[in-house]
């Protein structure tokens, strides 16, 4: 229920005790009758109390409820998007630790090749197989 429908809601409830209050002070009876009359409408101004009170505590409800589902599904949505993005990343960074397993595996191919199989190891080679080494255990 929107908050307009309980601010007419809590006006008709307010309207109907001033009225029912005013109609039966205003009215010409004698003091019995009018005591009478006041109880009567005080036990029937407090039951609609009662009841207006019950329908407001149940829409209070369903609207905490309504809620709680929007706020459980956008924590499902943002949960989604993010192991989707975590997914994405790991396939890129995987596919980028191939490339350069490739890379890596040609340049020592040609390295080999040029050499005529014997390997000369210099001081680059070693930085490099250090990164290369550093690339591959962060991967793992």
């Amino acid at each position: 229920m929107s908050s307009n429908k309980l601010y007419f809601v809590g006006g008709l409830f307010l309207g109907t005790i001033i009225g029912g209050t005013l109609g039966v002070l205003l009215a010409p009876s004698s003091g019995m009758e009018t005591r009478k009359k006041l109880a009567e409408g005080s036990e029937e101004m407090l039951g609609n109390a009662y009841d207006q009170a019950v329908e407001y505590g149940e829409n209070l409800k369903e609207q905490f409820q309504d809620m709680q589902e929007q706020f459980t599904e956008r924590v499902n949505e943002y949960k989604n998007q993010i192991e989707n993005k975590i997914q994405e990343i790991q396939d890129e960074v995987e596919q980028d630790i191939a490339d350069l397993n490739e890379e890596l595996e040609a340049l020592e191919k040609e390295e080999s090749e040029s050499t005529g199989g014997a390997k000369v190891i210099t001081k680059e080679d070693s930085e490099r197989d250090a990164k290369i080494e550093a690339i591959k255990n962060a991967a793992e």
